[in-house]
């Protein structure tokens, strides 16, 4: 006998510019989880509350490797495959371990990375207003400006990038097919494929180079597993892209906070971070847990082999941790936010992404005229991916 309340139909709504569904705060008020059917795959308990999500996120007993006969429930039409998010210790820390090597992202690092992108923020904001308006910020200046700084730092030639968008939606879309979905992976993989083989034979000194040289370690990669943290890698670009352009079409849109940071740019470290929290990146959930025991959560009791999908955006906007979460805020403390997930799974790239965030509005306060050409309703906003994007950022001055 099926114990579980009805299920309700999910996402709640289309996203809308980047809002967060207020549907969130009802499940919040609601004793417990809330049980959801998703698009595909099976139902599964929702996590809308900041301090339940944390707790799915970190605690072992929720794992990524779904139970035989299980269906994933998702957003997409495929379930993701061959990623390091589906993998559990003990290959999931070594993984990691392994990524986190290649990368180098030390102090020093990053410091060199700053210089290097607010060089290029200024080039790039400069070229852009040197034209008559409108111009697409995203195409002009938040686009370019993350290709400059992580093509080289990953090993990907920059002309490679344009194709990376197409296969993304293939893997984040939401409406396409599934045999358009495995095509674009599978173009993804062989991309991958050549990639690697080519630094196998002509290593440089980036990324993809140094996570070859551990192929055959003790402690190295296999060949599937290196393609797997490279998909995801490519993948990250993109990513970033987004966030960039995000956080400046909020400040853009919210003139008393840009005349703020313009008066104090002390504040640019809080303000990115306040930025990443209050612009939603994933549109609605990050991916499924699995229960491998019988778990309370949030007052709910979780069986073991049941799924649930933290809810990112709902936990970054939970009054029960952030005061006023609607409000836009540079002097928020402290600011714990949830956009780099948290745990065992947790992005592995927050100093950079926060110091890209930072130099990408600073170099904005240089041009004070700068402002959106058209209302957050009149941008093409994209409803059928699992990431808020806006395709399209007009801007005049």
């Amino acid at each position: 006998m099926d114990t579980h309340p009805e299920p309700i139909d999910y996402p709640f709504s289309e996203p809308s510019g980047l809002t967060v569904d207020p549907e969130y705060e009802q499940c919040r008020s609601r004793p417990g989880l809330t049980w959801v059917r998703p698009p595909y795959g099976d139902n599964a308990w929702l996590v809308t509350r900041y301090a339940d999500i944390r707790f799915v996120l970190r605690d072992r007993r929720f794992v990524r490797t779904p139970p035989p006969g299980s269906d994933e429930a998702r957003l997409t039409p495929l379930p993701l495959r061959d990623s390091i998010l589906n993998t559990d210790p003990p290959q999931q820390p070594r993984l990691r371990k392994a990524l986190a090597q290649g990368l180098m992202f030390n102090a020093e690092h990053v410091r060199d990375l700053e210089e290097l992108a607010q060089r290029e923020a200024r080039r790039l904001l400069a070229r852009c207003t040197a034209q008559p308006p409108p111009a697409d910020l995203a195409a002009a200046y938040t686009k370019p400006l993350t290709v400059a700084i992580l093509c080289p730092l990953i090993g990907i030639p920059e002309e490679d990038l344009a194709v990376f968008l197409d296969w993304f939606e293939g893997f984040a879309g939401t409406g396409l097919p599934a045999d358009v979905v495995a095509e674009r992976i599978e173009e993804i993989s062989g991309y991958t494929a050549r990639l690697v083989a080519d630094r196998r034979e002509r290593p440089r000194d980036d990324l993809v180079s140094r996570l070859v040289a551990r192929l055959g370690q003790d402690d190295g990669l296999s060949m599937e597993e290196l393609g797997e943290l490279v998909n995801d890698i490519l993948l990250a670009v993109d990513n970033v892209t987004t966030q960039l352009t995000n956080a400046c079409y909020v400040l853009l849109s919210s003139p008393g906070h840009f005349r703020e940071l313009t008066a104090d740019p002390e504040l640019l470290p809080r303000a990115a971070d306040e930025l990443l929290r209050y612009a939603p990146f994933p549109s609605h959930v990050t991916f499924a847990r699995y229960a491998t025991e019988n778990v309370e959560v949030g007052g709910t009791l979780v069986r073991a082999g049941e799924q649930v999908l933290p809810a990112l955006p709902a936990g970054n906007h939970d009054p029960r941790m952030f005061a006023d979460p609607e409000r836009l805020d540079f002097h928020r403390g402290g600011n714990p936010h949830l956009s780099f997930g948290h745990g065992t799974h947790h992005c592995m790239g927050p100093p950079l992404v926060r110091m890209l965030v930072k130099v990408a509005v600073a170099a904005l306060l240089d041009h004070p005229g700068l402002r959106p050409a058209a209302a957050s309703e009149e941008l093409p906003w994209r409803a059928d991916l699992i990431i808020r994007r806006i395709e399209s950022l007009p801007v005049t001055w």
